[in-house]
């Protein structure tokens, strides 16, 4: 990830906070130790492909053009494919970075997955991915507080989300969001 954090830091922090989230909603949710080694080391990872968009695209501030949202919405396959042949890398973590914009209700990409056929990790991803999202700066839009990321998690829970992965996230996420405070007073 030292390539990502030249590349792009404000991605590169990203993903050092999501793994960090995911951590904590993994020992809340009492999974057993190799798969919260996976998952840390999924979400740690989760936008790899990211490496291969333009910054000029990463780092827009206008609303994106068609042509660049189809861009973004290649990293996961584009994460995934160069993952595929280190052999250090399990099946389990290739498949988190491959499905972590896949959505509940199917909507989602790059499979348009639907439930419990998204990858168990990835839909861990997914829960704690956009609440780093929601509470980061955006050069196109505010950032939410704590509440309203909270909201926004229970809001598309069922949707977007696993319910049952949001109704475990919700009670961590006050805490947790704290990380962001002393960001949020600058």
């Amino acid at each position: 990830m030292g390539l990502m954090q030249r590349k792009h830091v404000d991605t590169y922090r990203h993903c050092v906070r999501v793994a960090w989230l995911s951590e904590k909603l993994a020992e809340a949710m009492r999974m057993d130790s190799a798969s919260v080694s996976k998952l840390v080391r999924g979400c740690f990872i989760h936008d790899l492909g990211k490496l291969m968009i333009p910054n000029e695209v990463l780092d827009n501030d206008r609303p994106l053009t068609n042509e660049q949202w189809d861009l973004i919405k290649q990293h996961p396959e584009l994460g995934s494919e160069m993952l595929r042949d280190k052999s250090e890398i399990c099946p389990e973590i290739i498949q988190l970075v491959l499905h972590h914009h896949e959505r509940w209700d199917g909507t989602g990409y790059p499979h348009r997955l639907r439930g419990e056929k998204i990858p168990f990790l990835a839909r861990i991803c997914s829960v704690v991915d956009a609440f780093d999202s929601m509470l980061s700066p955006r050069p196109y839009r505010r950032r939410k507080t704590i509440e309203e990321g909270m909201a926004e998690l229970v809001r598309n829970a069922g949707t977007q989300f696993d319910p049952h992965i949001v109704e475990r996230f919700i009670p961590l996420a006050k805490e947790l969001g704290r990380i962001y405070l002393s960001d949020l007073q600058t």
